[in-house]
């Protein structure tokens, strides 16, 4: 295919047709990903009539060849996180800048990395190869009189943080940000409101927990469920943040430090007009955006039963408590070292 008949498509699903890795194309031009999360932002997009009537479907080297051929910018930022933990001001408040593009939780990405990675359809290589080639797709304007793409992020599904050295390694320029926040919080939060990944059986027998049946964990109680797979996201965390590569924030650090410590270590700043909405942005809820955003652990805490609080303590506390043990030696380090110069 030319240049021409990719110019202001955009690779908006991947999926396997049983024989090979297909990319679904929409024509959405330039048009800007504001919402929380990525579907959300495609949903009114794919209803408009062309998209209803016009979509190309073509094999995943179409879209490697694309990237060579039109090539785009690398995100300079990636977030990985435990959820319900404030990610989603992440790209909410650099999606505020009509320079950025910031990529929430995209499921094309979640399947290279759940589906395609774990059933043999591609090799890790391969896999980096289409998450590189999928962002550069995105990453690029199709209109000169669209305001100019200068940086790029991309945050991920809480369920793939275990993936981070793949995707660091696919954009080794980019800055990770690991956020965590306290266990007992989190775990009030998903049992307020389940994430349907934390219904057994949501990713298939490839995701759950490892050596008890889907019958077993289907049967398990739900608190003790979402306590041991929340568990699994923590380990991970604990396992793949190196303090000394990545920048490992805390929710009660938020939203001052997206501000003062994420963004001085980008390849990027906003503009004063960019920065102002940024903060604007920021003083509001990542996910409903029309209440003021809090520091809520305390009230969380205040509604966790003590079948909760054991939980969280048996599950999830120690991998949290590992990693922070391992950032505040990291600073002490770090503060010694600023004090023999």
């Amino acid at each position: 295919m030319d240049a021409l008949t990719l110019q202001g498509w955009r690779p908006v699903r991947l999926y396997h047709d049983g024989n090979q890795t297909m990319v679904d194309w929409a024509r959405l031009g330039d048009a800007p990903l504001r919402a929380p999360f990525y579907q959300e932002s495609l949903k009114p997009l794919l209803n408009l009539p062309f998209n209803q009537a016009f979509r190309r479907q073509t094999p995943l080297q179409v879209l490697l060849d694309w990237q060579a051929q039109s090539p785009g910018i690398a995100p300079c930022l990636l977030v990985f996180h435990v959820s319900r933990c404030g990610s989603t001001l992440f790209p909410q408040a650099l999606a505020q800048s009509a320079h950025h593009l910031a990529m929430s939780e995209p499921p094309p990405v979640d399947f290279l990395l759940r589906q395609a990675l774990v059933n043999g359809w591609l090799s890790p290589a391969q896999a980096i190869a289409a998450l590189r080639a999928w962002m550069s797709a995105w990453a690029q304007r199709s209109d000169t009189a669209s305001p100019a793409l200068q940086s790029a992020s991309l945050k991920i599904d809480a369920w793939n943080t275990d993936q981070a050295p793949l995707l660091m390694q696919a954009w080794p320029e980019a800055l990770p940000v690991f956020l965590t926040r306290e266990p007992l919080a989190v775990l009030v939060s998903q049992m307020q409101e389940r994430a349907f990944y934390l219904v057994p059986g949501a990713f298939g027998p490839t995701f759950g927990l490892p050596g008890l049946s889907l019958l077993e964990q289907a049967t398990m109680p739900p608190e003790q469920y979402c306590a041991r797979m929340l568990g699994r996201i923590y380990a991970d965390m604990a396992r793949v943040a190196d303090p000394v590569q990545a920048l490992v924030l805390d929710h009660s650090q938020l939203p001052e430090a997206i501000e003062q410590l994420v963004l001085p270590r980008m390849s990027w700043q906003p503009d004063a007009k960019a920065m102002q909405a940024l903060r604007e942005r920021l003083s509001r809820h990542g996910k409903r955006p029309h209440e003021p955003f809090a520091q809520d652990t305390s009230d969380k805490h205040a509604k966790a039963n003590l079948a909760l609080r054991a939980l969280a303590e048996q599950w999830m506390a120690p991998h949290y408590q590992q990693l922070r043990a391992r950032c505040d030696a990291h600073d002490r380090a770090e503060t010694l070292t600023e004090a023999a110069l």
